[in-house]
């Protein structure tokens, strides 16, 4: 019975200091996040953040770079601020910028 009673007052108090709607919220971010590169620069994009003690952290803007091989260091790192800027809350300690390159496949005879 005790268990079922600080459960409940568990839930109310995460109700009570918005930290559901928070996470929720944390979830939605990264596909907009990735849709926001996706129009405003054509780009595919993966979006991954850490979050630690209700901060955030880190988030990492991970780009392909057979997108944005003519693109300067500069340009990327302008880009990744802006996206994570408007669609975060909060500002991360860092922001990450991963380019991603797939192997070319080697064809067997």
């Amino acid at each position: 019975m005790r268990s079922i009673v600080t459960i409940f007052l568990a839930l109310v108090l995460l109700q009570g200091c918005d930290a559901v709607e928070d996470m929720t919220g944390m979830f939605e971010q990264p596909e907009l996040a990735q849709a926001l590169i996706k129009s405003k620069h054509g780009w595919d994009s993966q979006i991954g953040y850490r979050i630690n003690n209700g901060t955030l952290t880190q988030v990492t803007v991970m780009l392909f770079a057979d997108q944005v091989r003519g693109e300067t260091v500069e340009n990327l790192k302008a880009v990744a601020k802006d996206v994570v800027s408007s669609v975060f809350d909060s500002t991360p300690q860092v922001i990450y910028i991963q380019i991603a390159s797939q192997p070319e496949l080697q064809q067997v005879n």
